[in-house]
């Protein structure tokens, strides 16, 4: 498609070229003539008649937004008008790049390129440890950091696209990784937050500070600071007494915004410890803040993350409390890319649209969705994309219902939203509470769990979990047949038709291994050692299917997390075929695995079967320690 984009400003032109090879059109002046002008009143206005169009924008960034929808309407021979207004400042995106899965250079420009697509103008890059610091080598050591060449060139990737690309660090908690290192030591407090009060601390800081802002235009940094939960509790403590967490939280801030202030940086902070210096829990809207609080908290604007809330009224009062503070607030939503190794859209979508709907009602400026990557990263970010379009018509619209937003799903991505709803049902099982409230994850721990010693076997014995996978494994099975112009979009749902061919496999499996032990049927036991087999040639296909999502934008480093979690599975299956010949034989009488009662794990109703990370799914044997 060629488009003859007519008084396209200059600095929009390096954009478009982005675009265009995204999109898939060429400018020239024999293409459909589409008129590009300022919107005076702040809104977007895209029209298009089929034969040619207008695009009146209201910043950089709302242009490609219009510039992506007036490409589809042309696309699909459709006509198209659309008045928007976008109802913050600022919006955009947070990425996780710290808990493996770390974006690559090209990684991070698709997902800016992304944002573009949807208006957003703003990025926030989290990034704990995986960014160059000249002065201390072992800073991102094999974590996938990005070099200040690449972080730079980043940057003025998303100048080109009209986003504000901004470093977020951590100056205080979250620090666990870096902290194997010996040059940590002298300012270890406990383990993953760092000793105030010490100089050495902030002769560190200022340098990592400037090593994470030095190479993006933005005078903005967000110093993280969240749930150092322990904070003063370790050398601090030795050394300094018992000391009120307000006042050493306020200490450490106040030489952090010294530092930011000789720096010529605007800081911003997560907002968490404040409530909990003042002795409440974060969410607690009975929070009484001292008036000597309010008065100190240095110059430092407020971020409010909440991903768990669905009920407007709680953020309404919420954000009534961090305004209290005095300092300017901003919202985190969240896309809920961590609930195990599938998307929760239940709880991305009702969480997200109470949210933003306070933040609108608050006149907040600034709002993000986040996309954490706990325990390893084993979502693809590229599977949250339908949460991603909420999150940009919930900034562009005062409501957004399922329909619209599967019509804005296709005119800006091209994508079916019933496809990546179905996503959704890995964790979303039909005898429990609609949404997933508690964020139940039964999909990680089937993959995950021992065949012989399923910790939370007797959590999931009233739910019927094969039958649930077989129908999602049929359904997967028909989208990953649709033709996919885009080959992250495929990956994605090969990998996640895999997952379920494989937790239908494996739950067979367990089924029948327990059956075939129980009656004593040593025939039926040989049929199964023999059917696991196809079990590990299954989830050889799954492991090969989820890197290819992983390595299409993601450092390579972390992957062997992955390696290491299914080369488990996969060896596990060798000696479980081993026990069981056993017990065929004669060798044993007894498997003792076998013969363990399975126990209820916490407590399980209509909302949850519980959730687990790695680590409390694989065995309650040690992992690794003392």
């Amino acid at each position: 498609m060629l488009l003859h984009l007519i008084d396209l400003p200059a600095e929009f032109t390096t954009g478009v070229e982005i675009m265009a090879q995204r999109l898939g059109f060429s400018t020239a002046a024999t293409g459909v003539p589409v008129t590009v002008t300022a919107n005076p009143e702040n809104h977007l206005v895209v029209a298009c008649d089929g034969t040619s169009g207008s695009i009146s924008y209201a910043s950089q960034a709302s242009f490609f937004r219009g510039l992506t929808a007036l490409h589809h309407a042309l696309q699909a021979g459709e006509t198209l008008h659309t008045d928007e207004s976008a109802a913050f400042k600022e919006a955009g995106l947070m990425v996780d790049m710290s808990r493996n899965a770390s974006l690559t250079q090209s990684g991070v420009e698709d997902m800016l390129a992304l944002s573009a697509q949807l208006g957003l103008n703003s990025a926030l890059l989290y990034m704990e440890d995986v960014y160059a610091v000249p002065e201390y080598p072992y800073w991102g050591y094999q974590r996938g950091r990005l070099s200040q060449e690449e972080l730079q060139a980043v940057d003025d990737f998303g100048a080109a696209l009209g986003i504000e690309v901004i470093p977020c660090i951590q100056t205080l908690a979250h620090l666990a990784n870096p902290m194997r290192w010996p040059f940590m030591n002298q300012i270890r407090d406990t383990n993953g937050i760092l000793l105030v009060d010490e100089p050495k601390t902030y002769e560190f800081l200022k340098t990592i500070i400037q090593a994470a802002t030095a190479p993006f235009r933005t005078n903005k940094v967000h110093i993280g600071m969240d749930e150092a939960h322990e904070l003063g509790r370790g050398v601090y403590l030795d050394r300094h007494g018992l000391v009120d967490r307000t006042e050493i939280m306020l200490r450490h801030v106040r030489q952090l915004t010294a530092i930011t202030q000789e720096l010529n940086l605007h800081p911003i902070m997560w907002s968490d410890m404040w409530f909990e210096a003042a002795g409440y829990g974060y969410y607690d809207p009975q929070v009484q803040f001292p008036q000597s609080l309010k008065e100190q908290i240095p110059d430092v604007d407020l971020m409010y993350w909440d991903y768990y809330h669905e009920d407007q009224t709680i953020y309404d009062q919420l954000i009534a409390k961090h305004k209290e503070l005095g300092r300017p607030v901003s919202l985190a939503t969240g896309c809920w890319t961590w609930n195990g190794i599938a998307p929760n859209y239940g709880k991305a979508l009702n969480t997200m649209n109470a949210g933003m709907a306070a933040a609108k009602q608050a006149q907040l400026a600034t709002v993000y969705a986040t996309m954490w990557g706990d325990d390893g990263g084993e979502t693809p970010f590229t599977s949250a994309v339908l949460a991603i379009q909420n999150f940009a018509e919930q900034v562009y619209h005062d409501t957004v219902s399922a329909d619209e937003l599967s019509a804005a799903f296709t005119r800006y991505q091209d994508k079916d939203a019933a496809d990546y709803l179905a996503l959704n049902d890995f964790d979303q099982l039909p005898e429990l509470t609609p949404g997933n409230p508690e964020a139940t994850n039964p999909s990680k721990f089937v993959l995950f769990e021992d065949l012989l010693s399923p910790l939370f076997a007797a959590n999931t014995a009233s739910v019927d979990l094969l039958g649930h996978y077989q129908q999602l494994a049929k359904t997967l099975a028909v989208i990953e047949q649709k033709p996919m112009a885009d080959p992250y979009q495929q990956h994605v749902f090969t990998f996640y038709s895999e997952l379920a061919r494989v937790l239908v496999l494996k739950l067979t499996m367990m089924a029948d291994i327990r059956r075939a032990y129980d009656d004593g049927d040593q025939q039926r036991m040989t049929e199964v050692i023999v059917a696991l087999t196809g079990l590990r040639s299954a989830l050889q296909s799954l492991r090969d299917a989820h890197r290819a999502c992983w390595f299409d934008l993601d450092s390579p480093f972390g992957w062997e997390v992955m390696d290491i979690r299914y080369g488990g599975l996969l060896s596990r299956i060798d000696t479980v075929q081993w026990r069981l010949q056993h017990w065929v034989e004669g060798a044993i009488e007894k498997i003792a695995e076998l013969d363990e009662p399975q126990l209820l794990l916490g407590e399980v109703n209509k909302n949850s079967v519980m959730r687990g990370l790695y680590a409390d799914i694989v065995t309650v044997s040690k992992i690794s320690g003392v």
